[in-house]
């Protein structure tokens, strides 16, 4: 099969309440969908963060796939100017998202053509079910009418609720926004809430310099933290920590050249976006897991069609050794028509249906749509 026509859709979906993190308060999100029809009318979806993979693929880009076999991933690889090597890339970040939705979409595409899920083309299920964890944003005060003092107690319920309807062991949660007391105060409150067996981390997004983490990491020593993401923004920081600590702690960096140089950080917290797509991130997570690193997979307020190809990864791919983060829960619509694939028993199975296993909703496609044209691109950090 070939393709036909490409179509490539942006949409800005708002949340279900503005998340707050270290840097900002997210109030929505924008991505690319993206639609490949082949010569034969069979259609595979994908999806990147940001609008600029939808300029990208309507414009000359696009026509360069059209024709293209779609199964020759080496030539599509080439088309977007991405070389053979483990890490790097010569493309721009923008070719990098599009390169990983239309991959996503062929993908779905070679699925439907065998009659297979996706995970049974990455080489079939190795555990039961894609493991996530429950994740909490936390709360804009202003959005919320709550006043600082009142976080520790919010974030204790929406820490219950979360581990009760997700059926997950481990919480992880965003530290930074606030003051160092309140993050403290935050960390007791869940503690308490949610009892010793469950596992607890947290995601600082680099924000503090080493003195306040240790203070917090000293603080909270009692309540046995188990995972810290991105406390501060030197690796000669964050190894510190690790070796002070005892705790393991992780980072984007997929730089194998950085990362041999710190091996207490053993971390590795990965986007499928941002690695080649469902083609290249089993390789990668295959070459970490070599290093002594542990893999998982990020989430980024994503719709249904990311979600899916993020379950289809979770159960087929061996190397991801640490239940992987889930944001499904904070988006208004996942624009795929059914219900949605919640995290339950702390897992999630995808269908065993050809391809990704999602159908578009068109309604909400261009609802959305109509909402980007209208609002513009939603940004993830605060605005001056």
């Amino acid at each position: 099969m070939r393709i036909r026509e490409i179509q490539a859709t942006p949409v800005s979906i708002p949340a279900r309440r503005p998340c707050g993190w270290a840097w900002g308060c997210t109030l929505g999100l924008t991505r690319t969908i993206v639609e490949i029809i082949s010569d034969d009318g069979s259609v595979g979806l994908g999806e990147c963060v940001g609008s600029a993979a939808a300029h990208l693929l309507q414009g000359a880009l696009g026509g360069k796939l059209l024709g293209h076999d779609i199964g020759d991933f080496a030539g599509l690889r080439r088309l977007f100017r991405m070389d053979f090597s483990d890490y790097l890339s010569l493309a721009t970040p923008d070719l990098v998202e599009a390169y990983a939705a239309v991959d996503m979409a062929l993908w779905d595409l070679a699925g439907k053509q065998s009659g297979k899920p996706v995970y049974e083309l990455l080489g079939g299920a190795v555990r039961p079910q894609a493991e996530f964890v429950a994740y909490g944003y936390l709360f804009d005060l202003d959005a919320s009418g709550m006043r600082e003092s009142d976080l520790p107690a919010a974030m204790a319920a929406l820490a219950r609720d979360s581990l009760q309807r997700s059926g997950a062991d481990m919480f992880e949660f965003k530290v930074g926004r606030y003051s160092l007391e309140t993050d403290i105060e935050n960390v007791r409150a869940i503690r308490a809430a949610v009892g010793p067996q469950v596992l607890l981390a947290v995601d600082a997004n680099m924000k503090w310099d080493l003195a306040s983490a240790r203070r917090f990491l000293s603080a909270v020593r009692p309540e046995r933290l188990c995972g810290f993401e991105e406390p501060v923004p030197s690796f000669v920081d964050m190894s510190t920590l690790c070796v002070e600590y005892g705790m393991l702690m992780s980072s984007h960096s997929l730089d194998p050249e950085k990362r041999v140089h710190y091996p207490h950080v053993q971390g590795v917290v990965g986007d499928l976006h941002l690695q080649g797509g469902l083609s290249d991130t089993p390789r990668q997570a295959a070459q970490l897991a070599r290093l002594g690193l542990t893999f998982w997979q990020r989430a980024c307020l994503e719709t249904g069609i990311s979600w899916a190809a993020m379950v289809h990864l979770g159960i087929a791919c061996p190397h991801i050794q640490r239940a992987s983060q889930a944001l499904m829960d904070y988006v208004e619509d996942d624009l795929v028509l059914g219900e949605p694939w919640p995290v339950h028993k702390g897992g999630v199975v995808p269908p065993a249906t050809p391809g990704l296993g999602v159908t578009l909703d068109r309604s909400a496609l261009g609802q959305y749509h109509e909402h980007f044209q209208q609002h513009g691109e939603y940004t993830h950090f605060d605005r001056p």
